[in-house]
């Protein structure tokens, strides 16, 4: 296959609006809001295409205005939609964020729930069969047919799978269940990264470093854990590193991990698989995504222009 003919990223997963105040402070003391795309998925979907990234994403939209707002966002920027459907039956999901006086975020959910309608007939295998590296977030695993989806896709793609699972909100469904899925997904990931403050929802340990070595356990090729300010450590089963982070000023942290995700996707996909890349490709690939998530805080709204980094 020509390497013109490769997609660098699949991603599927939800997208949402984001409603990002004007203020910061309790949400009922706000006079207005920006708005911005969000939704963990799609904003590495943008994130990596400003990298320069062959993007192709994967979500369910409501037919509405904001289902219309992240369409014209994707396209914008160059992510191949082929496997974006817009439906009737559901709304668009809307997220209200607050910052707080640090600028750290907290998410009100609202309005519809489009993307769990996501099916494996949605997925655009075309371009999945071509694809250098593929991510899914814990979103996609909310129900039966979206676990589904994430199987068949893995299955259908030749190159990287990584996971940057998140955590799972009270209304998005039945905690337990949903992250029984994620811990039956994990085993068939080769790279999985989560924040210190998600590590014991996603393996049990609260310890950074327990956490690691518990997805090393699973079969993950690497492991990587963001401690936010103080960088990230990662694990291999046999070497380990720890990269700082760049030091900012911190605005809003809401795109924090996503700026980071989707630099470590676009970097992976150019070097290959973990297990067989130098401990310095391995370091360079953490780094990239530290200063890409640095740089995010220092603006507002999870997606920002971050292209010069890598």
């Amino acid at each position: 296959m020509a390497v013109k003919d490769l997609i660098d990223l699949f991603i599927l997963g939800e997208a949402l609006v984001d409603f990002v105040p004007l203020h910061r402070g309790h949400l009922s003391h706000n006079t207005g809001f920006e708005i911005y795309s969000g939704g963990a998925p799609c904003n590495v979907a943008i994130g990596a295409a400003r990298f320069g990234a062959k993007v192709a994403y994967s979500t369910v939209l409501g037919d509405d205005p904001f289902g219309q707002f992240l369409i014209d966002a994707l396209k914008v920027e160059g992510v191949n939609i082929d496997g974006v459907r817009v439906t009737d039956e559901d709304e668009t999901g809307l997220c209200f964020v607050t910052l707080d006086k640090d600028g750290e975020r907290s998410f009100l959910h609202r309005g519809g729930h489009s993307s769990i309608l996501l099916t494996k007939d949605d997925l655009p295998l075309h371009l999945v069969r071509k694809s250098q590296a593929m991510l899914f977030t814990i979103g996609s695993l909310r129900n039966e047919q979206g676990e589904e989806a994430v199987r068949t896709a893995i299955g259908a793609c030749p190159g990287i799978i990584l996971c940057d699972p998140g955590i799972c909100p009270g209304n998005w469904g039945h905690t337990t269940v949903v992250q029984k899925r994620l811990h039956q997904a994990l085993p068939l990931c080769n790279v999985v990264k989560c924040s210190s403050d998600e590590c014991e929802f996603v393996t049990g340990e609260k310890d950074p470093e327990d956490a690691a070595n518990k997805l090393l356990s699973l079969g993950v090729e690497l492991a990587v854990i963001t401690l936010g300010a103080d960088g990230a450590i990662w694990r291999r089963q046999h070497d380990r590193g720890h990269v700082p982070s760049p030091d900012v000023t911190v605005v809003d942290t809401t795109g924090a991990g996503d700026a980071f995700m989707a630099a470590l996707c676009v970097s992976l996909s150019k070097k290959g698989h973990p297990q067989d890349l130098s401990r310095e490709a391995i370091s360079q690939s953490i780094a990239e995504g530290c200063a890409a998530g640095a740089l995010a805080v220092t603006h507002r709204g999870a997606v920002t222009r971050h292209s010069s980094i890598l």
